[in-house]
C-alpha cells in the first residue's frame, strides 16, 4: 500500500454498529465492498446499512455486492429443517445467526432505496464438488455492481425502528429517481433567506423523480416512516387534549395525515422563552445550517422560565425522542425538560431552522 502511494487513504476500524459501516469522517470512498454482510442483518436493517454505505461513496463511486442468492443449497436446507423461518427468504439458524437469501429483484429494490444505479446484477451459480466424499454443493450467489450517480447523493442521517432520515443532494441540471418501499415525506431545503416550502407525502411503493433545473445544488430531507401508527384517532385526540400547555412543537403545521405531523420551526417566525410547549408524540427534528444554538427553558411557579441548558448544533444534526404516556410521568406531571420546554436563540446572528416530524 505504501509503495503504491495509498497509505494516506487507508483506514481501518471495527464498524460502530450493525447499520453504520464506519464512523463519521472516514469517507468518502471510491468503492465499498459488502461481501455476505447484508444477509446477516435482521429485519429491514439490511436496507439501512446499504443506504449508509452508499452515503459514504464519492460521486461515481461503486458498491460491490455479493451475498446469498435465492434457492442456494443453504436456503433449501434452512427451509427444510433446522432453521426458524422469519419469512420465505430469511431464517434464524441454530445459534441465532440470521441469514437472508436475495433475488435480483431484491437487489434492484435495495439499490433504488439507497439511490444507487445498477451497473451489473446477476446470479452466480456454482457447483462445488468434494471429490473425496463425492458430494456436490450447488451454490447460488447474487452479484452486483452498484454506482452512486454523479451529481446525486443520499446520506443516512438517522435510523431507528420507526423512522429513517436521509439527506439528499442533487447537482445542477440533474435528475434522479429514488424508490420508497415505505411511506415517505420529502421536504426540500431552500436558502435561509426564503420561506420554508411545504413537504410532500408519498405512499409506500412510490418512486420519486427529482429534477433540479437550477444552477445550484438541490437539497431534500427525506423521512421514511416504518410500520403502522401506534395511535388511532381517539388516542391522538386524547393526547392532544390532555396537557394544559400547547402541543404545537413548531410555528407552522405544514402536513398532517394518519401517520405524521410535519412542523416548520425557525427563529425568524418568532421564539419566546415563555412560549412553552409539550411533546405528546414520538418525534425527530433535523437542524438546517451550521452555527446555531438554542437556550432551553422549563416553566417555574409564578409564570417564569428557568434556563436548563444551551445547546450548539451543526447542519444535519438529528434529535430523536420517544414520548411515553403522552409526555407525562407516573404522577401525571409533564416530563420537563424532555417533553415540556421552551427555547430561544442563543446566537441571534445565526438563524436556527429545523424540520420536525411527529409520528402518531
Amino acid at each position: 500500500v505504501e509503495e503504491a502511494g495509498f497509505s494516506d487513504r487507508l483506514t481501518a476500524e471495527v464498524p460502530p454498529g450493525l447499520t453504520r459501516p464506519c464512523s463519521p469522517g472516514h469517507g468518502p470512498f471510491d468503492a465499498v465492498m459488502a461481501l455476505f454482510t447484508l444477509s446477516a442483518i435482521p429485519g429491514g436493517d439490511d436496507a439501512v446499512l446499504l443506504s449508509a454505505a452508499a452515503g459514504e461513496l464519492r460521486p461515481g463511486g461503486v458498491l460491490l455486492l455479493r451475498d446469498c442468492g435465492l434457492y442456494d443449497m443453504r436456503h433449501l436446507r434452512d427451509a427444510a429443517r433446522g432453521a426458524t423461518p422469519v419469512d420465505t427468504a430469511a431464517f434464524l439458524r441454530p445459534g441465532g445467526m440470521h441469514r437472508r437469501y436475495y433475488s435480483l429483484a431484491d437487489v434492484d429494490r435495495l439499490a433504488a432505496a439507497a439511490g444507487l444505479e445498477v451497473v451489473e446484477s446477476r446470479y452466480l451459480c456454482v457447483r462445488l464438488t468434494n471429490q473425496r466424499r463425492g458430494v456436490h454443493m450447488d451454490r447460488v450467489y447474487v452479484h452486483a455492481v452498484l454506482r452512486r450517480p454523479v451529481g446525486h447523493s443520499r446520506r443516512l442521517l438517522h435510523a431507528n425502528s420507526r423512522l429513517r432520515i436521509f439527506d439528499e443532494r442533487l447537482g445542477p441540471d440533474c435528475t434522479a429517481s429514488v424508490h420508497h418501499a415505505v411511506p415517505a415525506v420529502r421536504w426540500q431545503v431552500l436558502d435561509a433567506s426564503q420561506p420554508t416550502p411545504s413537504p410532500s407525502f408519498h405512499a409506500a411503493g412510490f418512486t420519486a423523480t427529482v429534477r433540479n433545473v437550477s444552477p445550484h445544488e438541490r437539497r431534500d430531507i427525506c423521512f421514511e416512516v416504518l410500520g403502522e401508527p401506534l395511535h388511532g384517532e381517539e388516542e391522538v385526540a386524547r393526547r392532544l387534549a390532555a396537557p394544559r400547555w400547547p402541543t404545537a412543537p413548531g410555528q407552522r403545521l405544514l402536513l398532517e395525515n394518519a401517520l405524521v405531523r410535519m412542523w416548520d420551526f425557525r427563529a425568524s417566525l418568532g421564539m419566546d422563552r415563555l412560549a412553552f410547549h409539550q411533546h405528546v408524540f414520538d418525534n425527530a427534528w433535523v437542524v438546517l445550517g451550521d452555527g446555531a444554538a438554542l437556550n432551553v427553558y422549563t416553566p417555574v411557579a409564578g409564570g417564569g422560565a428557568k434556563l436548563e441548558k444551551m445547546v450548539h448544533f451543526h447542519d444535519g444534526f438529528v434529535s430523536w425522542t420517544v414520548v411515553r404516556n403522552g409526555g407525562f410521568d407516573a404522577d401525571g406531571e409533564p416530563l420537563a425538560p424532555t417533553c415540556l420546554h421552551s427555547v430561544d436563540s442563543a446566537v441571534p446572528s445565526v438563524e436556527f431552522r429545523e424540520y420536525l416530524i411527529e409520528l402518531k
